[in-house]
């Protein structure tokens, strides 16, 4: 995540207006933290709080650390196809906030790489989603739990921002210990259109900020809003960091993930045995 300009952005608190019966949770015991969510100033790239990203998660294959992911049930982690196209992951590492430490971290080996089955490395940014079945399942506390994925309802474009949270280079101190999050704005995806030279559609996420960026490291990570549902103010993942500039400012785009939610609830079922 790298930290160009300093800027101060505030997290706006969105709400779906859910009704029993109308919308639903892939995990139920997600999106919550240790401590309360509350919108905050953000400035740049800050380091996260220990307890604010439990459901962040190191991508490992043969050659070491990958990419991020997310956890979004208790066997599955969320991740881009691009991140193991070439190397397929072998474990995944949760809990982890100071990557020095490994106090309450838990590494579990994947047993399932499910890569979307349209997707194509030449095909820069399109069908960009991934599934890792960990071979065991995992029990949630207060440093290992689920991101929220909202099932049976579209959200509506309606946030001006996102959190963005990751390992990625910051720069000139290269890949940081400690888990960094940062606040990027949504922009109309025509203008990621036009300024990286691609064509994105509603299956994507354009999103940028004069602050901070996702860099070297951040492919996988969540792109997430918080939302009121039915009166709990929990963390729900909308994208996946996908591709960006090879400078790391500007403009990203992000794997809708409201987009492949049905391919990941039936992916998820029929990989579950």
């Amino acid at each position: 995540m790298k930290i160009v300009i300093a800027g101060i952005v505030v997290t706006a608190c969105l709400f779906l207006g859910a009704h029993k019966g109308s919308a639903s949770l892939l995990e139920e015991n997600c999106g919550t933290t240790k401590h309360p969510l509350r919108a905050r100033r953000v400035v740049g790239g800050n380091k996260a709080e220990r307890f604010s990203n439990p459901w962040m998660v190191m991508v490992f294959a043969d050659d070491g650390f990958k990419c991020g992911g997310s956890l979004i049930t208790s066997r599955f982690v969320l991740t881009t196809a691009q991140c193991i196209s070439e190397f397929p992951a072998i474990k995944v590492r949760l809990g982890v906030f100071d990557r020095d430490i490994s106090e309450h971290t838990y590494e579990v080996n994947i047993d399932r790489n499910i890569s979307h089955p349209q997707f194509t490395k030449s095909d820069m940014g399109n069908y960009d989603i991934a599934l890792l079945r960990m071979a065991e399942e995992v029990e949630f506390s207060d440093y290992i739990r689920p991101i929220c994925l909202l099932v049976n309802q579209k959200v509506e474009r309606i946030h001006p921002n996102y959190k963005l949270t990751g390992w990625g280079s910051t720069g000139d101190e290269g890949i940081p210990r400690i888990l960094h999050t940062t606040n990027i704005f949504n922009v109309d995806l025509h203008i990621c259109n036009q300024k990286m030279g691609v064509q994105t559609d509603q299956s994507h996420i354009c999103a940028g900020s004069l602050s901070s960026n996702a860099c070297a490291g951040d492919g996988g990570s969540p792109l997430s809003v918080e939302l009121d549902y039915e009166g709990s103010i929990r963390q729900f993942q909308l994208g996946i960091v996908s591709y960006g500039s090879r400078q790391c400012t500007g403009l990203d785009v992000f794997t809708n993930v409201t987009h492949y939610i049905n391919w990941i609830k039936d992916t998820i079922g029929a990989n579950s045995v």
